[in-house]
């Protein structure tokens, strides 16, 4: 029980689309290590290279084109809370990144008003997380 709760475990954190201009839009995925291990687990799985990065992928609707971005894209690593100091960040001395269990990927998508986007995210160690976003303008719903 005991390592099912200290395992890494990939969270949404946001799913969104912003119009750029007529039928482009800015697709945005954020995900984060909701768990106390980082998503390689083990500093020797990260040494030996065993341990394979997070993935986010973006599904597109039939006639929708990538402007930016691939359609899979290899993020890397998502820290844990294991190694992060208890020290509040405004310290002195203290210079660690706040946000190392936090990715962000983003893409540029050409698709017509209405159509929807699906976006997975996934870690052999951390899980997966799914999420559709429709492509509306804003005060539409």
């Amino acid at each position: 029980m005991w390592h099912l709760l200290v395992s890494p475990k990939l969270e949404l954190v946001e799913a969104s689309a912003t119009p750029l201009g007529e039928d482009t839009w800015r697709v945005r995925l954020v995900v984060q290590n909701a768990g106390w291990l980082p998503s390689y687990v083990t500093q020797r799985a990260l040494k030996n290279k065993t341990v394979r990065g997070l993935v986010a992928e973006i599904d597109l609707p039939a006639g929708a084109q990538l402007e930016t971005g691939t359609a899979r894209e290899e993020l890397g690593q998502l820290e844990g809370r294991a190694y992060k100091p208890v020290v509040p960040s405004g310290w002195a001395g203290w210079s660690g990144d706040a946000t190392a269990d936090r990715i962000k990927v983003e893409w540029v998508v050409r698709a017509g008003a209405g159509e929807t986007v699906k976006l997975t995210a996934r870690h052999e160690r951390a899980g997966a997380v799914r999420a559709a976003v429709r492509l509306d303008p804003p005060g539409r719903s």
